[in-house]
């Protein structure tokens, strides 16, 4: 049995105990029907046969089943009232995740930070968010995160990372241990069966940057001598519950350029190629003076040309900072 199908059906176990016990208290029909379609579920982990639909034998989209793991139909065969109650759980659900972004554009202490967020679907594991200097002379807070798969599992614990760092970005604590609480928390809320990756900046009014890597891919400075990345990361949250987590301090002066993105660019696939950190690079190298708007337009666009019209395969985040005061 697979890691999923092992966290699914612990999932399933401890849902269908506290059914029986409602179902016994209160013999509603609904709570037995429900009794029913787990024990069902259950039965098709143990013979190897959950995941695939019970009309065309084809596999369930993974989306369907990190939703609800009692599905039994794919897409193909819902009827069309269950799709479009689908569909309506799905735009609700992407309307709470755009509600949860920064705004687009900001400036502030002689900072300055746009971002592009494209989900691949309705829904997306990708995260960016910033949290505002909350008084004079103290840091704004910058997260970039990935969370491991796709689909509405994946922005379910997206959205649990963005309150988590909310409640623990604060100045009264150094940012690796900001990082290292979100981690024990993110491990104990998934049982370590998922991860997500990240970036976390601090960034002070004078000009410094606190930068903790969470086994994310590595930032980008560019300057006047070029672009190089930000070494340093520590293992992806949610791995081990009591990993240590090390922040790396960056000094930008006024035109710097730090370029923050998911690996939705640089491991997007074209012709069994990667595009890689080289071409990333490359293309910040070409546009880093521009305004930051222009610079992730020309940035995205780079990545586009190289696609040739194919698709990405994963969400997509780019957030880039610039120097300013």
């Amino acid at each position: 049995m697979s890691a999923v199908e092992e966290r699914v059906r612990a999932e399933l176990e401890s849902r269908r105990e506290r059914l029986a016990t409602a179902a016994a208290e209160r013999g509603e029909e609904r709570l037995v029907e429900l009794l029913v379609r787990v024990d069902s579920a259950l039965e098709h982990l143990e013979h190897g046969s959950w995941g695939l639909c019970a009309a065309c034998a084809v596999a369930i989209e993974p989306e369907l089943l990190a939703a609800d793991p009692l599905v039994s139909v794919c897409l193909e065969c819902l009827s069309e009232e269950e799709r479009r109650a689908l569909e309506r759980d799905l735009e609700g659900a992407a309307r709470v995740q755009q509600r949860l972004l920064p705004p687009p554009a900001l400036e502030q202490d002689g900072w300055e930070l746009a971002w592009r967020w494209e989900p691949r679907s309705a829904v997306s594991g990708d995260h960016v968010d910033v949290v505002p200097a909350g008084g004079p002379d103290e840091p704004l807070h910058l997260l970039v995160g990935d969370v491991a798969g796709k689909g509405v599992a994946a922005s379910l614990l997206q959205t649990h990372l963005h309150a988590l760092f909310r409640a623990l970005a604060t100045p009264r604590l150094g940012l690796d241990e900001v990082v290292a609480q979100v981690n024990r928390l993110f491990a104990q809320a998934t049982g370590q069966a998922s991860y997500a990756t990240l970036v976390a900046a601090r960034l002070h009014p004078e000009g410094t940057v606190e930068l903790v890597n969470a086994g994310h891919p590595r930032p980008l400075v560019a300057d006047r001598r070029g672009v190089r990345p930000v070494e340093g990361a520590g293992l992806p949250l949610g791995m081990f519950r009591d990993s240590d987590y090390v922040a790396h301090e960056l000094r930008l002066t006024a035109g710097q350029v730090l370029l923050l993105y998911t690996d939705g660019l640089t491991e997007a696939l074209a012709g069994g190629e990667e595009y890689g950190v080289g071409r990333a690079a490359a293309a910040l190298r070409r546009h880093a003076a521009k305004p930051l708007d222009q610079l992730l337009r020309a940035c995205r666009s780079d990545l586009e040309d190289f696609l040739a019209g194919g698709r990405r395969d994963d969400d997509l985040t780019l957030v880039a900072l610039r120097r300013t005061g």
